[in-house]
């Protein structure tokens, strides 16, 4: 059996892939270029697909969100080493990697109960 690999995302066996917060912000600009360019129409249609395009923007968000706290997990366990690095977690990991961190709350990261039950709004970027 081979190792599977991801198409899209950086990993150890694609290490030209895209890290997935940044493939999140592309996205996100693509579909603010298409609403702009909506923006004169009136039709049912086109508000439709705006209003369509600004909902899937808010679920990127809630996506980023989540990148966001897995990052922040992430670098508990220790620098990131790059796709060709050491992986700072993997099959088989266990709690033994890194003390679990505080139950996260607004201040601190993501409260799982709260991120799905409404969609994020996005915050303006630094």
């Amino acid at each position: 059996m081979s190792t599977p690999t991801t198409k899209v995302l950086m990993s150890a066996g694609n290490p030209s892939g895209f890290k997935l917060e940044e493939l999140l912000t592309a996205i996100v600009q693509d579909l603010r270029i298409k609403n702009d360019a909506l923006e004169g129409n009136a039709s049912p249609t086109s508000t439709a697909i705006r209003v369509n395009n600004l909902g899937i923007i808010d679920c990127l968000a809630l996506a980023g969100v989540r990148q966001n706290d897995t990052l922040r997990r992430l670098d508990l366990l220790g620098p990131d080493q790059g796709p060709g690095g050491t992986p700072r977690i993997g099959a088989g990991a266990g709690a033994a990697d890194v003390p679990t961190p505080a139950i996260p709350t607004p201040a601190t990261g993501v409260d799982p109960v709260l991120a799905a039950a409404a969609p994020a709004v996005p915050s303006p970027q630094a």
